[in-house]
Order: structure tokens, then C-alpha cells, then sequence
């Protein structure tokens, strides 16, 4: 972490009059620019970032966040002494047992985004191997899809963000791009684009999100008591809660 950043921690810290004593009850967690889940110039910067600081001062914790590419915040959330881990994180078991996971804090929608013009037509993963397809570095895609990455199968373009595919597909540049259904609706939204991109019918896989805690006592702790909270919280009603605020008129 940057000292600036870490400076600017401090200076919040102390507007907020939060006392050395206090300070063992922070929860700082690495993340990433993912709007709508995540994003320092949304409400509440962002949907995951709302539950995630909703749950853990329920559970008696100060969450604090800090914004990286993904592959940097994994990287940070997992070894930096400055974090008590990273969100929000797809379920694996490579996550599982590389950090202490908490229990799901959201659901993702994954699926095939094309031009309207130039849609890609399939019913089997097997029939997108016809196609390169733009994804995120470090993103999880669903198993199934990342083992045909892996094994050759499925040709991959690789993007620092979904931002960054997305504006390739818009410009003809990519034919179909793997991206979170919410993703895509929020950066159309905001771009005023009113239907050149589709979404596929089919997802190409559905999964949770979670906050990974480092593998240590301390983090175990943390994710205990995160997760204690969690379990006594609406997380449907915080989810619609968010969004009627997001796009509701001004």
C-alpha cells in the first residue's frame, strides 16, 4: 500500500475521532473498482462494500477500503501486513483454502455479453470455443469455463477490467466478452446505451461472493464473528434497499 493511502486512512481515522485504543477493531480490506458491487464514487461505494460495512459493525468492526486492480488486491489482501484480507471474491476451492472465507455476501450472474448486431449463438459451453472471448485478469469464470481456458480449449483475450471489454465490444473489437450480468446493466446504464449489447439467455455460471480473510488467527477470528453477523442479516432487503437509492431519481 502506497503511503499516501495509508495517510489518508490515518487522516479519516482521526476526522472521525476513532482513538488508538480502538484501532485493533478495524477490518481492512483490499478491493476493486467493480461497479455496481464495488466503487468509491458510488453510493455507499458500492452494493458489496454496503453489506460487507453493514455486517461487520454489526458484528462490532470498522471496515476500511481501499481500491486496486484485482490482481493487486488479491495480492495485498493476502500478504500485506496493512490488510485483513480482500472482496468480494467468487467461491473456489483454491479461495477456500488460500483464505478464510466468509459466507456469501451476494450472488454473481455471469454470461456471454455481444453486440445486438452480431450475437453469438450456443447452447453448450463447448460451442463458445468457436470464438476468442475477452475476460479479466485474475477473474474466477465459473469451473467449467476456466477449464477449457485452461486446457486450451477456449481461446482468451485478457483485459485489466470489465470496463475496458465492455468498451472494446461496444467498438467491434471483441466478439463477445464474459462479464457479471449487474456489471453490464449498471456501465450500460451509465453510458445512456439503450440496447446495442445483449446479454446471453444462458449464464455460463452463477456464483457467490465472499470476503477472504487471511489464513491466520486473527483472520479466522474476524471471519467468525463477521460471519455470526451475517447470519442475522436481510441480505435481500439490504440488496433492494441499495438499488432503489442507486437509481432512484434525484
Amino acid at each position: 500500500m502506497n503511503k499516501s493511502l495509508w495517510i489518508g486512512w490515518i487522516l479519516v481515522l482521526a476526522a472521525k475521532g476513532v482513538g488508538a485504543q480502538n484501532e485493533a477493531k478495524l477490518i481492512r480490506l483490499a478491493t476493486l473498482e467493480w461497479p455496481p458491487f464495488t466503487g468509491l464514487l458510488l453510493p455507499k461505494e458500492g452494493v458489496s462494500t454496503f453489506v460487507a460495512t453493514t455486517v461487520a459493525k454489526a458484528a462490532g468492526f470498522r471496515l476500511l477500503s481501499a481500491s486496486f486492480e484485482w490482481t493487486k488486491a488479491v495480492e495485498l489482501g493476502e500478504k500485506s501486513p496493512e490488510f485483513e484480507g480482500y472482496f468480494p471474491e467468487y467461491y473456489s476451492k483454491e479461495r477456500e483454502s488460500a483464505c478464510h472465507l466468509s459466507k456469501s455476501i451476494g450472488t454473481s450472474v455471469l454470461g456471454i455479453a455481444t453486440l445486438k448486431s452480431t450475437p453469438i449463438k450456443w447452447v453448450k459451453l463447448s460451442e463458445l470455443e468457436s470464438y476468442r472471448l475477452g475476460v479479466v485478469d485474475g477473474y474466477l469464470n465459473g469451473e467449467d469455463f476456466d477449464a477449457a481456458i485452461k486446457d486450451k480449449r477456449q481461446a482468451v483475450e485478457v483485459a485489466p477490467s470489465d470496463a475496458v471489454n465492455i468498451a472494446k465490444l461496444r467498438a467491434g473489437k471483441i466478439r463477445g466478452i464474459v462479464v457479471d450480468k449487474n456489471v453490464l446493466d449498471y456501465t450500460l446504464f451509465k453510458l445512456k446505451d439503450k440496447g446495442t449489447v445483449v446479454f446471453s439467455q444462458k449464464p455460463i455460471a452463477k456464483l457467490t461472493l465472499h470476503v477472504c480473510f487471511k489464513r491466520t488467527a486473527v483472520g479466522l477470528v474476524m471471519r467468525d464473528a463477521f460471519d455470526k453477523a451475517l447470519q442475522k442479516t436481510d441480505l435481500e432487503k439490504l440488496e433492494m434497499e441499495y438499488f432503489q437509492q442507486m437509481f432512484s431519481p434525484l
